[in-house]
């Protein structure tokens, strides 16, 4: 493919992803109509916006530097990128979420606010996987609920004597006692990688899943500093992948890479 053609793609490929599908369509029959490359100069009228009209503009010089093309084969192109964004739009949306100072860049909810909205709304799985578990008492308040209702909730923690020292607290006593109803596994020390120096790697994973169709990965432990204080980032993802990342933590588990707590200890 020589590099015209790569630019050319890759310029309809942003055209679908980041335009609206009237404009893309008023487009590709603007280009499917055409018999000259004149008109093609003046495909910036069609953008709404200035940042609308630049990226279609940059997409015209393309083409007229390109004027052997089929007008119409590039519509069809256009037709068939907008198509797969708009599947890929619909199979997984992604969203920021955010605890600490806001900014004007990008709309922003609270990690702790999609936390709790999330297992305040599941209907048949929550899985939970924290580094650190302390406190947190909405969480748990709200983990406890959804057992109630016949979620099935299942998390996954380090303990304090698995994590080598690094924590001393791990919450086992309070998750167990608050969330009687929850299944609770553990990275037991020896499936754990170690390092010349002896030492053990960790379980620092932190994530929610809900129902298989949305997942939290975030910064936050499941604290009440992470959640109320602390500046922490995360990302809300719904569509396939979360199915897949529950699907991984059930692996986990039968190949027994996590190991369940009997009896409220490991």
């Amino acid at each position: 493919m020589n590099p015209k053609t790569s630019l050319l793609i890759a310029a309809i490929f942003n055209l679908a992803r980041e335009l609206p599908p009237a404009m893309l369509e008023a487009l590709a029959t603007e280009l499917e109509t055409s018999t000259s490359t004149v008109n093609w100069v003046n495909l910036a009228r069609f953008g709404a916006t200035q940042a609308a009209k630049e990226r279609i503009h940059a997409f015209s010089d393309l083409l007229t530097n390109m004027p052997d093309l089929d007008g119409r084969a590039v519509a069809f192109a256009i037709g068939a990128s907008a198509h797969a964004a708009a599947m890929i739009s619909s199979e997984q949306r992604v969203e920021v979420a955010w605890t600490g100072p806001g900014t004007e860049a990008v709309p922003l909810r609270r990690v702790d606010q999609v936390l709790y909205e999330l297992v305040e709304f599941a209907e048949s799985e929550v899985v939970l996987v924290t580094y650190a578990a302390y406190r947190a008492e909405r969480a748990l308040d709200a983990l406890h609920a959804a057992t109630e209702r016949g979620v099935r909730v299942m998390m996954v923690i380090e303990l304090a004597q698995e994590s080598g020292g690094k924590i001393t607290f791990d919450g086992q006593d309070s998750i167990c006692g608050r969330v009687p109803r929850a299944n609770v596994f553990y990275w037991p020390l020896e499936r754990r990688a170690r390092s010349i120096a002896g030492a053990y790697g960790a379980m620092h994973v932190k994530c929610l899943i809900a129902d298989r169709k949305t997942a939290l990965v975030s910064s936050a432990n499941l604290t009440d500093h992470a959640l109320e204080m602390n500046m922490e980032l995360g990302v809300l993802v719904r569509g396939v992948l979360p199915g897949r990342l529950a699907a991984h933590f059930d692996q986990l588990v039968l190949r027994g890479e996590l190991v369940a707590l009997h009896g409220g200890r490991a």
